[in-house]
């Protein structure tokens, strides 16, 4: 059983697999790139913090003077500078946010919609732009495309070594 395994994994069929694998991965490199908003599709509103909830992976919030709720994602918020900020400017301090209106989500555990924080200012200081966020972004999703060529590139070689 374990010999069928290994010739399947080291053969033909196995080069097959991971050329397919590298070329998935990247394609999904390709929609987490091509899913950030560019600067013209964000919208401005501007209110004060009514509430804040913080979750492990990500920070909701509303604005008073605002319909929408808002989400700040971790991977987007790196260092934390921004979750700290809004807390801090709970019902003190005026906040813009920037959002693409088109991406909400949908958490079972707050009701209503929430747009993507994509940039945002408290008090009139800038705390995160739109291009610090893609940078957060960025840096993990160049995980995924080496990821990917490294598969693509074993494939390749694979199917180099098993060619008839």
């Amino acid at each position: 059983m374990i010999s069928k395994w290994r010739n399947w994994f080291g053969g033909r069929r196995g080069g097959v697999f991971f050329l397919l694998l590298g070329i998935g991965i990247i394609g999904i490199f390709i929609a987490l790139e091509l899913r950030l908003p560019s600067a013209a599709q964000l919208q401005t509103v501007t209110g004060r913090v009514d509430w804040t909830y913080d979750s492990r992976g990500a920070m909701y919030f509303a604005a008073r003077t605002t319909p929408q709720q808002f989400v700040v994602h971790v991977k987007g918020d790196a260092d934390g500078r921004l979750r700290a900020a809004l807390r801090s400017a709970t019902r003190l301090y005026p906040v813009t946010v920037r959002f693409d209106p088109r991406q909400t989500n949908h958490p079972g555990f707050l009701p209503g919609d929430f747009h993507v924080a994509y940039g945002v200012s408290v008090g009139g200081k800038e705390v995160t732009s739109l291009d610090d966020v893609r940078a957060s972004y960025r840096r993990d999703n160049l995980v995924a495309l080496a990821m990917g060529l490294v598969f693509m590139l074993l494939g390749a070689q694979r199917l180099y070594i098993y060619r008839d």
